[in-house]
């Protein structure tokens, strides 16, 4: 049993070597992660944590870059600084990044990613208040970060910097701020 083990990932490793190497071609990678969110311009409010999972599929133009596009399910949203009150923002969100592959195994990426708003609730501890009809149902971000593959493993550290404003009748500015670290795994297609 040890020894198929070993074999199929001796397997896998030399199928994301070639995908890692070859210009021209292409890469799905599951991923599953860690949000630490928050919103602009609220006082009296910490990071909120919550899962992202999902798909990106790369297409290697170069060896020196790629694109990638995926769609990613993303709990967002905000905590109160004391107390139990937290507002719990659930995006499908679509990120598409230019990957710059500047050192072996590592990449700086920086995109765009549209979202769309799935759920909003409000929760005091007690119970959870839809909130949804107060806020915007689409979501603009700008995706900047780093990964690392090792393997067919891929760790990607990524900060979704905000530019629509998440609330309707809000007359400041409050958008999403997103900090994501994610462990995917790389297939050659």
């Amino acid at each position: 049993m040890k020894k198929i083990l070993l074999l199929a990932a001796i397997a896998l490793s030399s199928l994301s070597v070639k995908a890692q190497t070859e210009p021209g071609t292409f890469t799905l990678m599951p991923k599953v992660g860690l949000n630490m969110a928050n919103v602009t311009d609220l006082e009296h409010t910490k990071m909120k944590a919550g899962a992202v999972a999902g798909v990106e599929a790369e297409y290697r133009a170069s060896n020196l870059m790629g694109i990638t596009a995926g769609v990613l399910y993303s709990m967002q949203g905000v905590k109160a600084d004391e107390g139990d009150y937290k507002q719990k923002l659930d995006y499908i969100n679509i990120p598409i990044l230019a990957n710059f592959h500047v050192w072996k195994g590592l990449s700086i990426n920086a995109g765009i990613q549209p979202g769309f708003l799935v759920s909003a609730k409000a929760d005091n501890g007690d119970e959870d208040v839809d909130i949804k009809d107060g806020c915007e149902s689409f979501d603009f971000s700008i995706p900047v970060g780093a990964s690392y593959e090792w393997n067919s493993f891929v760790l990607d550290l990524r900060y979704n910097i905000g530019v629509t404003k998440i609330y309707k009748e809000d007359e400041g500015s409050s958008k999403n701020g997103v900090l994501a670290i994610t462990l995917g795994y790389k297939f050659a297609l």
